[in-house]
This record gives structure tokens, C-alpha cells and sequence, in this order.
């Protein structure tokens, strides 16, 4: 009734272990779907190598692939999802088994919901570094439909990510899956369910306190460069965000790298942000950069 999907480049050093997280999920016909996006070191020799040790490779099928993107992986696993429900997990992740077979359950009980986001953690080679979803999520989920179209985009809470969330196919399949001319892949599919699926506890479901994935922070995360995570916001703000919040929605993105650029003194985001964002939106981020940071100290507390 489930399949995990994990797309997979080069992680040799991470896959193994998300799989093994993944295999270990117990729920009825669990199967685990590996799109491989061209990668170029050892990874799929060492899940082979895994599976065969482990004898669990019935679970499992592998689909490998010429280099196109997470997008193109994402759309190409739907294309092979045969059950209910589904999960998709970075393969440098690793899922909470517990965390997901609690929500499995939740949304397998109600066949109204259209998805459920549990919570999770970050971490790194250190050890845990605090929760992903927080009281700025709280909020956002707790918003009047009229009141939540318009955050969507001015104060989306980021991140709300894949990793943590089951999704009921059909819903999925319902919003067309993931528009290949967008480079990001939780932030276009969210903003469209929640278009659809509306009202929390009733559409889909938010349950931060059920513990579903560790989230890796390491130097190779797309969310560390910041210039490129700007180019891929604006690109989606410009495609679904309405005319009448488009500009404050990026002036808000703006600021919110802006202010991250500043933390890790990377100071070549703001050559980058003069290419990619018009002036007026510049100068509007600059007058939120206050606002925005008074938000997340707030979030924190």
C-alpha cells in the first residue's frame, strides 16, 4: 500500500543506510522505488550489493537514468507508483520507521485526507541540530483558507518538505506531479495542494510531534547556495504566485537569502541578487530584511 521513493545522486557514502531506514518501515506491502539520476560514483553498486546480502531485493526495484534533475526523478517515479500511498526520501535522509508508519496509519484511517506532514530533525555529522517544523508552521497551518492563499506565497513558512510527508497518489497525480520548467520540488507542490486540499484536520494533515526523518545539512545541500535557492524561489513565484502579491512575495524571498548571505558572510549573493531580481523588488526586500528577521527570531522562541 506504500512505496518509498528514493531519489538517488551520488550518495554512495548515504544510501545504504536510507535504505535500510526505508526497508525497515512496517507496513503491508511496503515496496521502495530507487531513481537513480545518472550518478556517478559507486551508489548503485553498493545497494546492489546491499540488497543481495540482505536478501531483501524483492522489496525493491531500481530505475536508473540519464542525469536530468530531482524533477525529472520525481516524475519518472510516478510514472511507476503503483500503490495508495507514497513517500519520497532524499537517499542522504533517513526515515524514522516508527514516525512513518504512525502517520501511515493516520492517513490510511481517513480517506479524506489528501496528505500528512509528520515532523522531523535536522542533523549532521555532529549530531541532531533542533526541529524542522516550528511555531511559524503552527501558524501558517492554522490560517483560514482566505488567509493562507496569500501566505502561501508573502510568508510561507520553508522549509515544509517532501521528506516528511505522505501523500495519497491520487492527490498527487491531481496537481500533474512536478512542472519540469521548476527546478525546486516541495515548494510549487505544496502551494498547489494546498490549493486543493484546504483545511487542516479535515484536507490533509500536520502532525509535527510525530517524529518521520532526519533531515542532513552537509556542505553539498542545494538550501547552501543561496544564489541558486534564490533563482529557483523567484523562478516559482513568478509562474504561481498572483499578480497582486508576486513583487512582495519575492522582496520577502529577497530578504529572507538576503539575511542568510549576510549570516554566513557570503557577500557574492548580492551580485547575484542584482542579476537576478528586478529593482524594484531589491529595494522592497531591503525595506522587509528588518520584518523578516524579526519573524524568524520569533519563530525560534
Amino acid at each position: 500500500m506504500l512505496t518509498v521513493v528514493i531519489p538517488s545522486y551520488n550518495h554512495a557514502d548515504y544510501i545504504v543506510d536510507s535504505l535500510k531506514a526505508a526497508l525497515a518501515i512496517a507496513v503491508p506491502g511496503l515496496k521502495v522505488l530507487i531513481v537513480d539520476d545518472g550518478s556517478k560514483d559507486r551508489s548503485m553498486e553498493l545497494v546492489r550489493e546491499y540488497l543481495e546480502e540482505s536478501g531483501l531485493g524483492e522489496k525493491v526495484t531500481i530505475v536508473e537514468k540519464a542525469n536530468g534533475g530531482l524533477v525529472s526523478s520525481l516524475n519518472e517515479s510516478m510514472k511507476r507508483i503503483d500503490t495508495e500511498f507514497c513517500w519520497f526520501v532524499a537517499s542522504d535522509d533517513i526515515l524514522i520507521p516508527e514516525g512513518v508508519a504512525k502517520v501511515f496509519a493516520e492517513i490510511k484511517a481517513k480517506p479524506e485526507l489528501g496528505f500528512v506532514i509528520g515532523g522531523g530533525h535536522y542533523f549532521n555529522a555532529d549530531g541532531d541540530l533542533g526541529t524542522i517544523y516550528n511555531a511559524r508552521h503552527d501558524r501558517f497551518f492554522a490560517l483560514e483558507r482566505s488567509r493562507r492563499e496569500r501566505e502561501m506565497y508573502t510568508h510561507y513558512p520553508s522549509p515544509i518538505l517532501l521528506q516528511s510527508t505522505i501523500f495519497r497518489v491520487e492527490a498527487l497525480r491531481r496537481i500533474g506531479g512536478w512542472d519540469p520548467a521548476l527546478r525546486l520540488d516541495d515548494y510549487p507542490t505544496f502551494v498547489k495542494l494546498l490549493s486543493m486540499y484546504d483545511e487542516a484536520g479535515r484536507d490533509f494533515g500536520f502532525n509535527p510531534l510525530i517524529d518521520c526523518v532526519r533531515y542532513r545539512q552537509h556542505g553539498t545541500n542545494t538550501s547552501k547556495n543561496l544564489s541558486m535557492q534564490l533563482r529557483m524561489v523567484r523562478g516559482a513565484l513568478v509562474a504561481l504566485a498572483p499578480d497582486n502579491v508576486r513583487r512582495e512575495a519575492i522582496a520577502n524571498a529577497a530578504a529572507y537569502y538576503s539575511l542568510n548571505a549576510l549570516k554566513h558572510a557570503r557577500f557574492g549573493f548580492f551580485v547575484d541578487l542584482v542579476r537576478e531580481c528586478e529593482l524594484d523588488e531589491i529595494v522592497l526586500s531591503l525595506i522587509k530584511m528588518p520584518i523578516v528577521a524579526l519573524q524568524h527570531v520569533v519563530a525560534r522562541k
